[in-house]
C-alpha cells in the first residue's frame, strides 16, 4: 500500500474544493488498495470509472469558483485539467481494452500528478482569492 493520505498543505481554505480533493485522495486510495489486494478487473474498473467521473466533476467545480472570482490563471488552469482528464481517460480504455495493466507506478503517476498540481498551479488560486478577500 502506498502512502496516500491528505495533509493540510493540500488546503486551499475552500471546503467544498478540500472536500473534493481529500475524496479524489480517497479514489486514489481504494484503487490502491483493490490493486494490493489483487481484486478482479470488473471491481478495479469500477475504481477507475469512478475515478474519472469525479475528476471531471471536481474539475468543474474549481473551474467554476475561478471563472466566477475572475482568477487570470483560468485558461492555463484549464489546461492542466484537460491534460489530466485524458491520461486518465486513456488509462480507463486501455485498462478495459486489456492493453495495460494497473501498477504501482500508475498510482504513483496518479498521487503524484494531484499533489503537484494542488500544492503548486491550485495554491495560486488560493492565494489570489485570499488576496482579494474572497476567502
Amino acid at each position: 500500500m502506498s502512502h496516500i493520505q491528505w495533509t493540510d498543505k493540500l488546503s486551499v481554505d475552500i471546503q467544498e474544493i478540500d472536500l473534493q480533493h481529500r475524496h479524489l485522495i480517497g479514489l486514489i486510495a481504494e484503487l490502491d488498495k483493490a490493486l494490493a489486494i489483487g481484486a478482479d478487473k470488473d471491481i478495479l474498473g469500477k475504481v477507475i470509472r469512478e475515478l474519472n467521473t469525479y475528476v471531471r466533476e471536481h474539475f468543474t467545480a474549481e473551474e467554476r469558483w475561478m471563472k466566477r472570482h475572475g482568477f487570470p490563471g483560468l485558461g492555463d488552469h484549464m489546461i492542466q485539467h484537460e491534460a489530466f482528464v485524458e491520461k486518465l481517460l486513456h488509462v480507463e480504455l486501455d485498462y478495459l481494452a486489456d492493453r495495460t495493466e494497473l501498477s504501482a507506478e500508475l498510482l504513483d503517476y496518479l498521487m503524484g500528478w494531484i499533489e503537484e498540481h494542488v500544492t503548486g498551479y491550485d495554491q495560486r488560486y488560493a492565494e489570489y482569492f485570499r488576496a482579494k478577500g474572497i476567502i
